[in-house]
């Protein structure tokens, strides 16, 4: 428990030093086809139920996925544990004229939500990094509703780091420092679901938590043709790469 907490605490530190910065980079993809393509992903994974939908952004950092779910016309939340990136998400909500989203402080291994309050749960890029991943998905499976939908959006970046690390390769990232760089594999090196099968751990994981149905896009770059756009952020170095999965599952 001591080692999680202090993974924790490392990760948080390194995640509100990026807020601004990744914030940017964010925008940047709000005004390029990634958007559309993710757009219309979370279109097609949605929960049929007839009415709006109560969705939750976990993990939301700057905003971009609670900005395109209040698009498709959901009751948005987001969570974050960094305040930093809740104030970025925050900003770019109102700079973007999505005014009703609702941005909390929150850790998504531990969240305050009762159970069932949730219709669709989309998280991108987080389990990835989290002390316990298991505990999350746990969670986001307890709060969200019979009939509803989780959708995550991940890589198993830290064993493409651990292996490009020991290969010798030098980090890389479009706007990283190289210190930068070093933390974030730090914090990676370590983490249990680094060592994991994925995505094959987490359709197991989600299966155990009670969902009735589990579906898995192994490559999404290739399938949302946004690999020219993305794989600048799925590359642990300039000659390796990260494969993007999506996991989804009916509760």
């Amino acid at each position: 428990m001591e080692k999680q907490d202090n993974i924790q605490r490392l990760s948080h530190s390194y995640w509100s030093q990026r807020a601004e910065e990744f914030s940017q980079l964010r925008m940047q993809d709000y005004d390029s086809p990634l958007y559309p393509a993710f757009k219309e992903f979370l279109r097609k994974n949605m929960p049929e139920t007839g009415a709006p939908l109560k969705a939750l952004d976990a993990g939301c950092g700057a905003g971009f996925f609670s900005m395109l779910l209040s698009e498709l016309g959901c009751e948005v939340t987001g969570v974050d544990f960094s305040r930093d990136m809740l104030r970025q998400a925050a900003k770019n909500a109102r700079d973007t004229g999505h005014d009703r989203i609702s941005f909390l402080h929150m850790d998504i291994q531990n969240m305050d939500f009762s159970d069932e309050t949730f219709d669709f749960i989309v998280t991108r890029n987080v389990t990835w990094v989290l002390p316990d991943a298991a505990r999350a998905y746990e969670e986001m499976m307890r709060v969200l509703r019979p009939g509803g939908v989780l959708l995550n959006m991940d890589s198993n970046y830290g064993r493409a780091f651990n292996e490009a690390d020991a290969r010798g390769e030098t980090p890389s990232h479009p706007t990283q420092s190289l210190e930068q760089l070093k933390m974030r594999n730090f914090i990676a090196r370590d983490l249990e679901i680094t060592r994991t099968d994925r995505p094959e751990w987490d359709m197991v994981k989600l299966w155990k938590e009670g969902a009735e149905r589990v579906c898995c896009y192994r490559d999404l770059e290739k399938l949302l043709g946004i690999g020219r756009w993305n794989n600048q952020y799925t590359k642990p170095s300039a000659s390796s790469r990260a494969v993007m999965f999506a996991v989804a599952a009916w509760k």
